[in-house]
């Protein structure tokens, strides 16, 4: 619960971003989907200068996160979660592979497919990139609060599950994305 002082500083720094929402100089800042994609690049680019000493970029560390969170992931399972195309992925997996980070290996399960899985190096820096992403969650529940954060994410659901169900709306890979 924010006390009185905080709930004032909030409620001025939401008039203050609503004054920008509701005045746009221009019709391309008018367009949602340009602020959804300003207010991407902000978080990334925020991001990005939090794990910049790791030396991995944006992609590249949740490559390493899902990944590690899963390991034997294929890489066309990979490009899935994170929404990116089969070749896109694959060049992430094999920067972090030349880096030692990823190996890839056979799939016991079928030795003609390949997954992959972090190094021990990989493990590392893993929870080290995790840490690091809990902090910034965080920061971000902070500066929306948490209601509004958790309202953010019922919303962000229902633009991505809207936008799939759009005719000839597809995924990265080119296929139709039914969930």
């Amino acid at each position: 619960m924010h006390s009185n002082g905080q709930s004032q500083e909030r409620q001025a720094a939401d008039r203050a971003s609503a004054s920008t929402a509701v005045r746009p100089e221009t019709l391309l800042e008018a367009s949602l989907a340009f602020r959804l994609g300003r207010a991407h690049r902000t978080v990334r680019f925020a991001w990005e200068a939090r794990i910049a000493d790791l030396h991995l970029s944006s992609p590249q560390a949740s490559v390493l996160r899902a990944v590690t969170e899963r390991p034997g992931v294929s890489l066309r399972e990979l490009a899935r979660r994170l929404h990116t195309d089969p070749m896109n992925a694959k060049r992430l997996a094999d920067g972090l592979e030349d880096a030692g980070l990823l190996a890839s290996v056979d799939d016991p399960a079928d030795r003609r497919r390949r997954v992959l899985a972090p190094t021990d190096a990989g493990l590392a820096l893993s929870r080290e990139v995790t840490r690091r992403a809990v902090e910034w969650s965080a920061a971000l529940e902070e500066i929306l609060g948490r209601d509004d954060a958790a309202r953010l994410w019922v919303i962000l659901a229902r633009i991505e599950d809207g936008i799939t169900a759009l005719p000839r709306c597809t995924t990265a890979e080119g296929e139709p994305d039914r969930g």
